[in-house]
């Protein structure tokens, strides 16, 4: 137990760590240029850490349902604000004077940043999920999140649309999200998008549970030797 919470400490200070030096970035870019631009990635970042504090709380209600199945579906709600920020790379252009390398590597900090925490969040919502239901169930739960995942963020994207416009602006969100559906042009942006989002954070995500199995086996044949 105390060494699971090691390394869940370990883990945030890594993705605070991260968050630091994102913004540190756009402060040095300020300072350099003047300018106030690519200040919405701290934002983007601020509730890209949403569903990770949400996951967390769903974690620690894991044995009071109603409260756990709460938290859970406000996660799924913002869980497309982490990889969301991998979309900003559409920002990318020379501007204001700063070198585009620069501002390439800030958006893929704050992107990596972001896809990290979503990550995370969705290994801590496969962990309730794999107590109540077990491991196969946990993996279909991915497998939906994931797709759902990268329909938001095309959502959030393209169509300009909040998480919270689910309560705000319910039937219009779902009049527009539909439209998108039904218009054939629309639809295959929609799945071209919707699709790829979800192999890179499916890749990743699968990368990550796959890495510590590759320790397990070097470690084994060290000891072979």
């Amino acid at each position: 137990m105390i060494k699971q919470h090691t390394t869940h400490f370990l883990i945030f200070l890594a993705m605070a760590f991260a968050s630091f030096v994102s913004v540190v970035m756009v402060l040095a870019r300020l300072e350099y240029s003047g300018r106030f631009a690519y200040f919405f990635l701290i934002w983007n970042l601020f509730l890209a850490w949403m569903p990770y504090w949400l996951a967390l709380a769903a974690w620690h209600l894991r044995e009071k349902p109603a409260y756990a199945l709460t938290f859970g579906g406000m996660w799924l709600l913002f869980f497309p604000n982490a990889p969301y920020l991998i979309t900003d790379f559409i920002h990318l252009y020379p501007k204001h004077g700063v070198p585009v390398w620069y501002d390439g590597l800030m958006i893929f900090s704050f992107a990596l940043t972001g896809l990290a925490l979503g990550l995370v969040s969705l290994y801590i919502m496969q962990s309730v999920v794999t107590r109540w239901f077990g491991a196969r169930l946990s993996w279909l739960f991915v497998a939906g999140a994931l797709l759902l995942s990268g329909f938001g963020v095309y959502v959030g994207r393209f169509l300009r649309w909040n998480s919270w416009d689910v309560f705000a602006n319910p039937l219009t969100l779902l009049r527009d999200m539909a439209h998108n559906l039904l218009t054939p042009e629309d639809f295959i942006k929609t799945a071209v998008v919707t699709l790829s989002l979800t192999a890179v954070m499916g890749f990743m995500y699968g990368m990550a549970h796959l890495l510590p199995r590759l320790e397990m086996k070097r470690e084994s044949v060290m000891r072979d030797a």
